[in-house]
């Protein structure tokens, strides 16, 4: 009886590899040393397990298969796996053939760990582009982009979506950022980008949406016992139209039937609700004490159409309790918010004073157009202009958010929405020097194109020394290498040294430099990076030198 020369699923091409996989091999179906399949490379990764993080660098090409991944034994937080696109976003191509396009598998002994995708690009599929069953967690979607053609398929299957999740409730919660998705609209049945069942942990962040017909861009049901972290994300396009009596039907945002103790901060949406529906539904039900409650902070609502900003859901138990403050309304139907679950028995409440004398929340929002730069347009621009109510507007932004949309740091008093506006943000720390003292990096005056009263402060330093105010383009890289670069001593520099201007401190060691900017609209857009270094032979580096901490001039 011969044997096959085929390589069958779980042993594809594994006997030259060594036992344990570790470090970066190729997927390139133009090179026979390579992996030539997704499907080939992730035989290989069950049949031999990892002993370290794996890399699959996936060569720029347009494939087309439906992948089945299985727990791979050795993975874990530290040995990740990793699909990555040699060339980036833009490059590779993936088709599902058979169903969808990764398909994730856990089981209650074995769960599915650690798993990656970078760069890739999923353009459609006869299902969802990634799915996963139960004991399937920490996975991260990372610079991915999503197509509208993704369709469900499978029997019993009531709902399209993009990434859809199935757990028990333990999972390690899923990692996905910046992303852009593009989801599908609905027509046979409901359509939504994400979908999770009874998950917690889920970190959602800096992804852009268009909505393009679909009924929800985030569906999360059940599960109130671990934090989801939901922020700085665009939401665009127009909605489905809503054929139901459930307000909640066609919602961006649905978080309900158990679903809470959610971070909703720093989102801004600018979307055509056709019918009823809404940006947020915060409630369903809940049983056996007082639960921790959704957090709807600093957020931009522009809803054009029929719909409004915020669904409170009603359950057996009353109005669910939710907090809200630091949003921006700006609802073109007459209808700000709504209380209740249905369109015939909700309350709707037409102006922010009726809806905070209501809930007793949302005391420092406004009511207002946003003055967002093109927030309908082809494409869209949802960044804020010079003159937009959404400034230094947000509260309780939590400690975890640093940076916006765009990658511009959060200032002291950050804007509501996902874009911060011209400000001036503090980052990172110094390090200490005589008496132990950090020099301090600060301001006076306002920042904003034409300023006039701007100065950049240094204080708690020896009377009489040297100061240095280095200032560049950039606080990832200089021209002596990638920043922050180490001093020695706790010492970093954490700004670009590209110009630096010296002082003699005073004797009660301050320093005040006068910043004026130009009134130069072409100077929006533009990010200045600021630190000060001070000779101080009190200093633990080696070259006797302090630092502040920086500074982020974003105009």
């Amino acid at each position: 009886m011969s044997r096959s020369l085929t390589c069958p699923f779980l042993l594809a091409c594994t006997a030259a590899l060594p036992a344990q996989m570790s470090g970066s091999y190729s997927l390139d179906p133009s090179n026979p040393a390579a992996f030539a399949t997704f499907t080939q490379a992730v035989a290989a990764l069950f049949a031999n397990g990892v002993s370290g993080p794996v890399e699959i660098v996936v060569a720029p090409g347009s494939y087309t298969e439906s992948t089945l991944i299985p727990p791979i034994t050795g993975a874990s937080a530290t040995n990740t796996i990793t699909f990555r696109a040699q060339q980036g976003p833009g490059s590779v191509m993936l088709h599902g053939s058979g169903g969808d396009t990764i398909a994730l598998l856990g089981v209650a002994f074995a769960y599915n760990r650690a798993v990656r995708f970078d760069g890739l690009d999923f353009v459609g599929a006869p299902g969802r582009a990634i799915s996963a069953t139960r004991y399937v967690e920490d996975v991260e979607i990372r610079d991915c982009t999503f197509g509208p053609g993704h369709v469900g398929s499978a029997p019993g299957v009531y709902y399209d979506a993009v990434i859809a999740s199935d757990n028990v409730g333990n999972e390690v919660g899923w990692h996905i950022h910046h992303n852009r998705f593009t989801l599908a609209p609905a027509v046979l049945t409901t359509s939504h980008g994400i979908y999770v069942a009874n998950g917690g942990g889920w970190h959602i962040h800096h992804n852009e949406f268009t909505m393009n017909g679909a009924n929800h861009a985030l569906y999360m049901e059940n599960n109130g016992a671990t934090l989801d972290r939901i922020h700085d994300n665009l939401f665009t396009g127009a909605l489905a139209m809503n054929f139901s009596n459930t307000v909640s039907s066609v919602a961006v945002l649905r978080l309900d039937s158990a679903n809470y103790n959610n971070d909703i901060v720093h989102n801004t949406f600018a979307v055509d609700i056709p019918g009823e529906g809404c940006c947020i539904v915060t409630g369903g039900y809940f049983s056996g004490g007082q639960p921790v409650q959704n957090r709807i902070y600093g957020n931009v609502f522009e809803v054009r159409g029929q719909g409004c900003a915020i669904v409170r859901n009603v359950s057996g138990f009353g109005p669910n309790p939710f907090l809200a403050d630091g949003n921006l309304y700006d609802t073109a139907s007459g209808v700000l918010n709504r209380l209740g679950s249905t369109i015939t028995t909700s309350v709707p409440y037409p102006t922010l004073a009726a809806w905070q004398a209501a809930t007793t929340q949302d005391l420092n929002s406004l009511q207002t157009s946003p003055l967002l730069q093109d927030p309908f347009g082809t494409p869209p621009d949802l960044r804020p202009t010079t003159n937009s109510p959404v400034r230094d507007l947000a509260v309780n932004t939590p400690s975890y958010i640093a940076e916006d949309f765009g990658g511009r740091m959060r200032d002291a008093m950050p804007d509501a929405g996902a874009y911060e506006s011209t400000s001036l943000a503090f980052y990172g720390v110094g390090c200490p020097g005589t008496g132990f003292q950090v020099p301090r990096f600060s301001n006076t005056g306002s920042v904003a194109i034409g300023s006039t009263n701007l100065t950049l402060e240094l204080s708690r330093v020896p009377g009489g020394a040297l100061a240095i105010l280095l200032g560049g383009l950039s606080r990832t890289q200089s021209a002596a290498g990638p920043l922050p670069y180490d001093l020695g001593g706790g010492c970093r520099i954490l700004a670009a040294p590209e110009a630096m201007i010296s002082f003699v401190a005073s004797p009660l060691g301050q320093v005040s430099m006068p910043y004026p900017i130009p009134p130069i609209p072409g100077l929006t857009g533009l990010d200045l990076f600021f630190q000060w270094a001070v000779l101080d032979a009190g200093s633990f580096s080696p070259l006797g030198v302090t630092v502040s901490g920086a500074a982020a001039l974003q105009l």
